[in-house]
């Protein structure tokens, strides 16, 4: 079902192309394009290209294209892009028009950006990675899409994603594929966003982040990832999962890219009252932006940021770690060393680690949940009578038993029995959640508050995953990989993502392992200090320079 949707997309793509006299696949016809390293491009080469009239618009769309056709359609098939925007070669011949016209519309005029698939679009589905929903059309963009196109980003198609947010593997496109090791999996639930980007098949992505779906797969991947602090990007649009954490946040391939997107994801939106709030705290600096306007981020892109830094090393997040990620992280530390930053060993307190984050994990995020079904079912409401849409969770289940599950690609358990099946039986109104949000989450803030001012420390650093990315394993199919090493430490992703207010945390290429996948060292600081993260992540990224393509997606040959 996924491969008759992509190819329908390709097809309307050469209709398109047709109409516009342009070839598709073009890399060694382009008039310029061909002279232009695709490949770990960023905005600021591409904006240049663009200034000097080595590339066009049209042209940089086709050589992503190529790419996608060659390892999204054929080849090792990663599985990372679910739709590809059917408009895309039109909308560049309107920008590449636009910008000869009266200039580009800001930095981000026509860098090419994949959405992952929760994220509304009025033209193009939003299936959630489920195959019920993979005609399901909202009424009209999301805020962060509306707020992307308005500075002439081009939505070059919707990224693959862990179905309802969850893990790497979806009905709709099956298996998330690591474009460094193919027996692996990317992480999820921003699965595709993730590995589109570190396989060069788009230049940024949009992801969400509930709980670690963001910085996981970005760090799976090799790429920087930012989760904000809760509500400072709007969610107007955006498929909820779990509203107490859910945020949208940008990939990239470095810091710097990543901090551009970021000023175009932030604004003040009253579709969703929590960003109101926000904003309302948010501590603004007049040469950073407005409220209404969003937030520039680059001032913060400082190569000395890091001098006089006081930052907390988080050891509980090394015991037990893959060895060949404890030693890469404490290699990234010696350059953070290096680069005049203070560092402080801290743990965590053995009876919070114990309750909150070891044993708590799991039953926290399940009882986070118990918001799903009246979020996820208002939501289904906004997508209008369609009969190719079902009108309530009860209807999806029934899809799922009678018709999903006799298919080549199942439903995994987690989705159907512990997400949607679940949620029939839950309510906010349960003593458990309103523990959960009125006690146990603001404890967890004021804990972690604790611990920067106990040490006066300015940010928290730790590897973010303690293990590679795992070997393949879902409803079709379990790979074995005897090389894989396994991790006995507390889920760093716990600590990081769960408390009210919601904690910012960024995530940057550290390097490699044996096996050739890499791994992101974490940045993490108070709410609202996302400014300074990007500023400590450019610094480090500057100074270590450990991000690298994958020598399995190479380039094209002309």
């Amino acid at each position: 079902m996924r491969r008759a949707l992509k190819r329908s997309g390709m097809a309307m793509l050469l209709i398109a192309a047709l109409m516009l006299g342009t070839p598709v696949a073009s890399a060694t016809s382009d008039k310029h394009g061909k002279d232009f390293v695709l490949e770990e491009a960023t905005i600021a080469q591409v904006q240049a290209a663009f200034d000097d009239g080595s590339l066009t618009c049209v042209e940089l769309v086709e050589r992503y294209l190529d790419r996608i056709e060659a390892y999204e359609e054929n080849g090792p098939e990663l599985n990372a892009i679910t739709t590809i925007n059917p408009d895309a070669l039109e909308t560049a011949e309107e920008l590449d028009a636009e910008r000869e016209r009266f200039g580009p519309r800001s930095r981000l005029h026509c860098i090419p950006v994949l959405l992952k698939d929760n994220i509304d679009t009025f033209d193009m589905p939003t299936s959630n990675g489920s195959v019920i929903l993979k005609d399901a059309f909202a009424p009209d963009d999301a805020y962060v899409a509306d707020n992307l196109r308005a500075q002439g980003a081009l939505i070059l198609g919707k990224a693959s994603m862990g179905e309802f947010a969850g893990g790497p593997y979806s009905t709709l496109d099956g298996q998330m594929i690591n474009p460094y090791n193919f027996k692996r999996n990317t992480g999820g639930s921003s699965a595709g966003s993730a590995a589109a980007v570190a396989a060069n098949l788009t230049m940024l992505a949009v992801g969400t982040d509930t709980s670690t779906s963001v910085r996981g797969p970005s760090s799976y991947n090799g790429i920087v990832g930012l989760r904000p602090t809760t509500g400072l990007i709007s969610r107007d649009g955006i498929a909820p999962k779990n509203l107490t954490f859910d945020t949208a946040g940008p990939m990239g391939r470095t810091v710097t890219d990543v901090a551009l997107m970021m000023g175009a994801l932030t604004g003040r939106d009253h579709s969703d009252p929590l960003n109101v709030e926000v904003y309302e705290e948010y501590p603004f600096d007049p040469e950073e932006g407005s409220p209404d306007n969003g937030i520039d981020y680059t001032g913060y892109l400082d190569d000395e940021a890091l001098e006089g830094v006081r930052l907390g090393v988080l050891r509980d997040f090394f015991e037990g770690a893959d060895p060949e990620i404890v030693e890469l992280a404490e290699d990234a530390l010696k350059v953070m060393e290096k680069q005049g930053a203070t560092l402080v060993d801290i743990s965590i307190d053995p009876e919070f680690l114990e309750f909150y984050v070891t044993n708590g994990g799991d039953n926290i995020r399940e009882i986070a949940d118990y918001r799903f079904y009246d979020e996820f079912q208002a939501y289904l409401e906004t997508l209008g009578p369609d009969e190719d849409v079902p009108d309530s969770i009860e209807e999806m289940i029934e899809i799922y038993e009678t018709e999903v599950n006799d298919s080549d690609l199942p439903v995994a358990d987690s989705v159907l029995e512990d997400l949607l099946r679940d949620s029939l039986d839950d309510s906010i109104d349960e003593p458990e959640f309103q523990n959960l949000v009125n006690n146990l989450l603001p404890a967890a803030a004021e804990y972690k508050l604790s611990l920067f001012d106990d040490h006066d420390l300015d940010a928290l650093v730790f590897p973010y995953e303690a293990s590679f990315a795992a070997p393949i394993s879902n409803p079709v199919e379990t790979v074995e990989d005897p090389t894989y090493v396994p991790d006995t430490t507390p889920q760093a992703a716990i600590f990081a993502g769960y408390s009210d207010p919601g904690f910012p945390g960024i995530v940057v290429p550290m390097g490699f392992g044996s096996q050739g996948l890499p791994m992101d060292i974490s940045f993490m600081g108070k709410p609202y200090s996302e400014g300074q993260l990007i500023a400590y992540a450019y610094d480090y990224e500057q100074a270590s320079r450990e991000r690298e393509p994958s020598p399995l997606t190479p380039p094209l040959d002309d």
